[in-house]
């Protein structure tokens, strides 16, 4: 069972960055402190303010908390790129506010299956890169960065099922088909939390691994983009 991040210690995390910006209109936790609290190695929050103020100030804010934090601080209106306004989407949990930044992200382009593909090569290219390289600890990381890119595939390729800007796996999940539903809760378990969160693949047999799950990822992407085919 997943422990909860203590709710007092966030509450006196967001009133430290208060204390120094009156300004902050929203606090909103994300990434892995939201889906995966007993795993997560640091908290991910973006602050959004009227006007920001140096970073030292912020960072001297919550030098006290017992996890690493990682700030991203955004005036009202600021644009926040598309890999951050993923994450919040997906998992984006409100601390303090009215939730306003979460509906004032930048719009996310429409996924389209030639998109999805893309991704895949990027896949592929951190695969290459992980057998290439002899460094143990690069090797690690590329492996995990492949498997973590093959789980964006089958995400993305959702997305592109189902004509939506949603990133949510919750409601991904509910809004796909059940013979669907069951497959892509698999390359999350595994692909995302299992091999790349946790770095927990079978080392010995990474290679393998990865083009057994490339394949099973390639099949739910090419099977989702039939079935719209079929719909329409």
């Amino acid at each position: 069972m997943q422990s909860r991040i203590d709710e007092t210690e966030l509450k006196i995390l967001c009133n430290s960055l208060l204390n120094v910006d009156p300004d902050i209109q929203d606090i909103i936790l994300f990434g892995s402190s939201v889906y995966a609290p007993s795993l997560a190695r640091d908290i991910d929050l973006l602050v959004t303010t009227i006007k920001r103020k140096p970073y030292e100030i912020y960072n001297d804010a919550i030098a006290d908390y017992s996890k690493n934090v990682d700030l991203i601080i955004k005036e009202i209106g600021e644009s926040i790129g598309d890999h951050i306004a993923w994450s919040i989407k997906s998992t984006g949990h409100i601390l303090k506010g009215d939730g306003r930044t979460l509906s004032d992200l930048a719009e996310i382009n429409m996924v389209t299956f030639n998109r999805v593909r893309k991704i895949l090569y990027r896949a592929d290219e951190n695969f290459q890169s992980a057998i290439k390289t002899q460094d143990e600890d690069i090797k690690d990381e590329a492996y995990r960065d492949a498997f973590n890119k093959l789980f964006d595939v089958a995400r993305n390729a959702v997305m592109a099922y189902l004509g939506s800007d949603e990133t949510r796996w919750g409601q991904l999940r509910r809004e796909l088909p059940d013979r669907f539903n069951k497959r892509f809760s698999e390359i999350i378990n595994t692909l995302h939390i299992a091999y790349s969160y946790m770095g927990d693949y079978p080392k010995d047999n990474a290679k393998e691994e990865y083009k057994n799950w490339r394949k099973i990822v390639a099949d739910f992407l090419n099977d989702l983009e039939r079935e719209m085919e079929r719909k329409t």
